[in-house]
């Protein structure tokens, strides 16, 4: 098998309104106190969405899930990316591997939503591979080609991946920079989660989010709406006690904030209060805030005293996204004799406020749709919004440099 294999989109030619939105990038470019607001057709536009794919998700580290899920030899589970059928995979050596989950016979896919296998057997035709994509077998082969020969050429195609505390990435052009060297600081902010170590229930997968995928990350990632759609149930993380990153060229794999509660060990439900034991590395300061976190471009999560919640960002559309939401808690914490209750109640004080949420990106992503659809200026509250802003605009235009795009559409 090669070591890894490389798909990603055909290039699209670039239509007028594509390279017109080039052309307006540089105003949402710089710091929060200059910068503007995304044009809204970056939110609505087919065409965009497409330039998005190829731009954004083709060419960076998208996320997939965690380790966390797949603790055993054989477990496993599979997801689509933009149509691509995908198998996340540990192998007998313990490795974790992102499979094509599309036999290679006759294109059917391999696998259930998850589970544990010793290999994988297509039921069209029998054909099988082991945990590594090698071909183990191919029923009534051999009056055209002999096995040996299928072996070497009909392997499941593996896909270029790294982990980064726990959580699983994939790359499709098989060329961005190494996913650990742009999360530094990020790194040693959350260092004492261990979240590499942590256990993961069974992601609850949300879909049919009627919203740009950006929205997304925006509402996650900036506090200036916590006081004002949150009012109450947030205000033991009031966006008053926020601490933000300052941008890091160099280091700039993610865009996060810290906010400090009103007491120690805080949580996002009713109560206030984590439900679970504390995680046992923490420190008290550790434990009185948390650390809302966006892996660019499709992993959010938010890590508290006891728990880290998280989101993968499945775009289906420009105007439509997949959610797998998961929890990771200590493996002790999951062997509680009520740990079933707790985990209840931490996904349901996480539905609170996403069900506030959604009906705010909801309503946003209709008034992008607007022929008088606002181009702002942020708040200071903002100030991760101009951060995300600024990795998107630095990938557009890489993207519509290496197809020769003319310098006036991408500056």
């Amino acid at each position: 098998m090669a070591q890894f294999s490389r798909a990603t989109l055909r290039d699209m030619p670039f239509n007028a309104e594509v390279a017109g939105l080039l052309e307006s990038l540089d105003a949402s470019q710089g710091d929060v106190s200059e910068s503007l607001s995304l044009p809204a057709e970056c939110y609505t536009s087919e065409a965009w969405f497409e330039f998005e794919k190829r731009a954004v998700f083709d060419r960076e580290w998208i996320a997939l899930g965690h380790v966390g899920a797949i603790p055993d030899p054989g477990d496993y589970f599979t997801l689509e990316v933009f149509g691509e059928p995908l198998m996340i995979v540990r192998g007998k050596d313990g490795e974790v591997r992102v499979l094509s989950s599309v036999c290679r016979h006759r294109g059917h896919l391999l696998g259930d939503a998850q589970g544990n296998a010793k290999d994988f057997t297509c039921p069209f035709h029998g054909w099988s591979y082991d945990l590594e994509g090698n071909l183990t077998a191919a029923p009534e082969m051999e009056g055209t080609l002999p096995f040996e020969e299928l072996k070497r050429t009909a392997c499941l195609p593996t896909f270029r991946s790294a982990i980064w505390n726990g959580f699983v990435f994939v790359n499709f052009d098989g060329e961005a920079e190494p996913l650990d060297g742009r999360l530094k600081a990020l790194s040693e902010l959350v260092r004492n989660h261990n979240m590499g170590g942590l256990a993961s229930i069974t992601p609850v997968e949300w879909p049919g989010n009627k919203w740009n995928w950006k929205l997304m990350q925006e509402n996650a990632l900036e506090p200036y709406h916590t006081h004002y759609l949150h009012t109450g149930i947030h205000d033991f993380a009031p966006s008053s006690n926020v601490k933000f990153a300052e941008w890091d060229e160099s280091d700039d794999g993610a865009i996060y904030r810290e906010v400090g509660f009103t007491h120690i060990d805080g949580g996002f439900n009713i109560a206030e209060k984590a439900l679970f034991p504390a995680l046992p590395d923490l420190t008290d300061e550790e434990r009185s805030r948390v650390v809302f976190a966006g892996v660019m471009p499709n992993l959010f999560f938010g890590a508290q005293a006891d728990v880290v919640f998280y989101y993968v960002i499945l775009p289906q559309s420009a105007g439509d996204i997949t959610l797998r939401v998961g929890v990771l808690t200590s493996w002790d914490n999951l062997s509680l004799p009520t740990a079933g209750q707790l985990l209840n109640g931490t996904i349901a004080g996480i539905q609170i406020f996403n069900d506030q949420d959604t009906a705010a990106n909801i309503r946003t992503h209709k008034g992008m749709g607007s022929r008088v659809a606002p181009r702002t200026r942020w708040s200071p509250n903002e100030k991760t919004l101009a951060q995300i802003n600024n990795w998107l605009i630095k990938r557009y235009k890489s993207y519509a440099d290496s197809l020769g795009v003319p310098a006036e559409a991408a500056e």
